[in-house]
């Protein structure tokens, strides 16, 4: 028998620009994320990846920055750095590695909106991008750890591949995760998906604690409202999945919500995958076809939109 979590354990809440700062290190460590993904009215798509890994007074810094086309991966730059190379500010999200800043995040002077300035790669391979802040941030505690979610941002500015420069426009994703570094030892793993229908924006995600015991998370965005479905009125099942690396890989998931004004029926369907190893962890990210309806009460919104999703498993 599964046991599904109840959403009292995920109360998500606003938050101020100093959450997404980096944190202090817990007594015995544990690793922090900061990811960026955009999906670009071009047919290009990029992801931009740091894990910080931080083990007693020592850390490792992990960064990824993914190029795909029509869905596809087509580049890719991982590299490794340790922390005495770094900076990692502790008042705004403000990070420079290797004496190049990788991330700025300013309040804007005429709206006071955030953005974040992310300048990563190398001189043939690289992004210079800006992500403005469109809806209410929030951040809750599931399983693993602390998730604070950017739901929707406007995103613009240069990507350069092979050193041809591509200006880019579309809309992005942030999140900011901090896991124990045990976790893990206790947790199976998590998957992580977003549907976007402007005005509304949904975060869902599946934390996997152990065959027993799964947390169903959803997150709806309305402009600057945001509410929280219980974990037993969210009905995600897999529809369709393949075996990878001693793995069970969704590829196809039926996410349904009705709940109070708000309804929710869509399909999720992988159109591309790739798997990118992790130390512990084994990690497959997919574009993934959206379609179906949101209602969230007047509003009623058509979906047939392609976004980024994850899915992470502990070794």
């Amino acid at each position: 028998m599964v046991i599904y979590i109840k959403s009292s354990i995920f109360e998500p809440k606003t938050v101020e620009l100093k959450d997404d700062a980096a944190h202090k290190t817990k007594i015995y460590g544990d690793v922090e994320t900061w990811y960026f993904d955009a999906v670009f009215d071009n047919n290009y798509s990029v992801v931009c990846l740091i894990n910080l890994i931080k083990f007693l007074k020592k850390g490792v810094i992990l960064t990824g920055l993914y190029f795909y086309k029509e869905n596809k991966l087509i580049k890719s730059i991982r590299k490794r750095t340790y922390l005495k190379n770094s900076y990692f500010s502790i008042e705004k999200p403000y990070i420079r590695i290797d004496n190049k800043e990788i991330i700025n995040c300013e309040k804007t002077k005429d709206s006071n909106e955030w953005i974040y300035k992310i300048n990563m790669g190398d001189k043939a391979n690289n992004v210079n991008l800006n992500f403005l802040k469109k809806v209410t941030p929030w951040c809750g505690s599931h399983f693993l750890g602390s998730w604070l979610v950017v739901p929707s941002l406007k995103s613009y500015g240069i990507i350069s591949i092979d050193g041809n420069e591509i200006n880019v426009t579309g809309h992005g994703y942030h999140d900011h995760n901090i896991y124990n570094i045990y976790s893990p030892i206790f947790n199976q793993g998590a998957n992580f998906g977003k549907i976007v229908a402007d005005p509304l924006n949904v975060i869902w995600a599946q934390v996997i604690k152990n065959k027993h015991k799964i947390e169903n998370i959803l997150v709806i965005n309305k402009e600057q409202e945001f509410i929280s479905i219980p974990s037993n009125d969210i009905k995600l099942s897999i529809i369709d999945s393949v075996k990878e690396h001693g793995k069970i890989v969704p590829t196809k998931y039926k996410l349904n919500v009705q709940k109070n004004d708000i309804y929710i029926n869509v399909e999720i369907e992988s159109i591309n995958r790739h798997f990118i190893s992790i130390p512990f962890v084994k990690y497959w990210r997919h574009h993934a076809r959206n379609t179906g309806e949101i209602k969230f009460g007047s509003i009623r919104k058509i979906v047939n939109d392609i976004e980024i999703i994850d899915q992470l498993n502990f070794l």
